[in-house]
């Protein structure tokens, strides 16, 4: 199980990503929260715990799958994604974290998908005033 205090964040990516990488940078910056960790390029996460992953964000296992990377599935299996149960979603992640649509936040008892250092500030954080200037980080914005 991934635990949290309300004061911490645990970083799940995969630092084969340009963009997980650029939220772990980001991430590291919060000097109100303890960051945690986990690079899926190095460590691994088992079939409970992506799917007390998926519990944390409301969403099914299916919802965990990084479609920029589906056609891997076509390439290991015969089926496609849609028609796989959720046990054979997980233990397709599990054999391949690319396959893990990242980088996921949880913060507290809470997880969440990350889009950008934008959305995290405003929706998650609670911080207001993020758009004050609307040109300004417009790619962040997106």
């Amino acid at each position: 199980m991934i635990e949290n205090q309300p004061n911490e964040i645990t970083l799940i990516f995969h630092s084969n990503k340009d963009k997980d990488k650029k939220m772990r940078a980001f991430v590291e910056t919060i000097s109100t929260y303890k960051v945690k960790t986990i690079d899926l390029k190095r460590e691994t996460l088992t079939q409970t715990q992506l799917a007390e992953i998926a519990n944390k964000m409301k969403v099914e296992i299916k919802d965990l799958m990084d479609q920029s990377y589906i056609d891997t599935i076509k390439g290991e299996t015969s089926k496609g994604e849609e028609s796989m149960s959720p046990n054979d979603l997980l233990t397709l992640i599990t054999k391949n974290f690319l396959l893990l649509e990242t980088p996921i936040l949880i913060i507290g008892k809470e997880a969440y998908h990350y889009q950008s250092a934008y959305t995290l500030l405003e929706q998650q954080f609670n911080i207001t005033g993020v758009a004050s200037n609307r040109s300004a980080n417009i790619e962040e914005k997106q």
